[in-house]
């Protein structure tokens, strides 16, 4: 049903034949067994189990995870559609990440919401929004079909708008970022990474990404 291998410093939760419901039981019994064990852990998704798990499902499971202090090496989307996002470009200027036709939009509410930091390697992914009550850690990644809100510090690396949706957004109490990507557009961030006594928001104009103060009264056209 669910088996646990260790392989190169990192947990691999191999899903066999089974139900969703039986995943979380199992995994949580786990966890409840050897909280140490996971806490801190490297984990992979495996298993021919996963392609009969819908992406609201694998949302759960990936969620469960990171709740319990895991840190993910593969995302939902790179687990069961083998889909992952493109090693960005080292450039300072806002241009194409990537000419490769993106996968389909899909359906439904997908948003994700944690309250919780995101600590530094972990990787996050949301077939819909991001909504973090907390601190995105350097080297922490998201990626996000919407938009990615930050209650807090981003300091890692955010791609909201990751099956092309340039009127996405990224939002966050204190902006720091490592690195955004909006759509098919990428910036880094400036040398000036001091905090800021308001939050900021970034979005696509003009065919470049802007950062702004936010203003409730001048949002951005959507």
């Amino acid at each position: 049903m669910l088996k646990i291998k260790g392989l190169n410093d990192s947990l691999v939760l191999v899903f066999e034949k089974g139900s969703f419901e039986d995943y979380c039981s199992v995994l949580e019994e786990k966890i409840g067994a050897n909280k140490q064990l996971f806490n801190g852990s490297r984990v992979i998704f495996r298993g021919e189990g996963l392609r009969n798990l819908s992406h609201d499902e694998m949302i759960k499971l990936q969620k469960l995870c990171l709740d319990n202090g895991m840190i993910l090496n593969n995302t939902a989307s790179e687990t069961r559609l083998k889909e992952k996002p493109v090693s960005p470009p080292n450039t300072l200027s806002a241009q194409p990440a990537n000419k490769t036709v993106p996968p389909a939009i899909p359906s439904g509410n997908k948003d994700i919401i944690i309250h919780r930091n995101l600590r530094s390697g972990q990787k996050l992914h949301s077939e819909g929004s991001v909504v973090i009550w907390g601190d995105v850690h350097e080297s922490a990644e998201i990626t996000a079909a919407g938009d990615i809100i930050i209650l807090g510090t981003l300091g890692g690396v955010a791609h909201a708008g990751y099956y092309g949706n340039n009127k996405s957004i990224v939002f966050a109490l204190n902006l720091v970022p490592g690195q955004i990507r909006i759509g098919n557009k990428i910036s880094r961030a400036s040398d000036d990474q001091t905090k800021r006594p308001y939050p900021e928001i970034a979005f696509l104009e003009n065919g470049n990404i802007c950062v702004q103060e936010y203003n409730s009264g001048k949002l951005p056209r959507r």
